[in-house]
């Protein structure tokens, strides 16, 4: 779970994976601007932890919502298919896909269409955000 701001609540987002019953949540406050996401990378190195320790276990990493896992449509693809490439499952709990990721046929290319409306929108706030600071 993440936030851009400590301005913007966390607490709607950590409802609903404790709804879902995620065994561990991971949350962080940080801007999309930021490269490195420590506790994105705790999750992702646990859940290829449990994956090695237990291959014919499904595991899922679970996220609020798909905008919420990437700073951009690229990363968010090489995300999905590095998930993807280690069997771990991609489950979005809000959003047009809500539920586990199938990353084959049309849910790819929907996968593909909402990834890069996600970026379009970001982009369009940081420009609104920026002009509202500017004189």
């Amino acid at each position: 779970m993440r936030t851009s701001t400590a301005r913007q609540e966390l607490a709607s987002q950590l409802e609903a994976p404790r709804r879902a019953e995620c065994h561990k949540i991971f949350q962080e406050q940080i801007s999309t601007r930021v490269k490195i996401r420590p506790e994105l990378e705790k999750a992702l190195a646990l859940a290829h932890q449990f994956k090695e320790a237990a291959p014919e276990t499904p595991v899922i990493v679970t996220v609020h919502e798909l905008k919420r896992l990437a700073r951009n449509a690229a990363e968010l693809m090489t995300l999905s298919a590095e998930l993807q490439a280690g069997g771990i499952q991609l489950e979005l709990l809000t959003g047009p896909l809500t539920g586990i990721y199938d990353p084959n046929g049309m849910g790819a290319m929907f996968f593909a269409v909402l990834a890069v409306a996600g970026q379009i929108e970001r982009n369009y706030i940081r420009e609104k955000t920026s002009k509202a600071r500017s004189p």
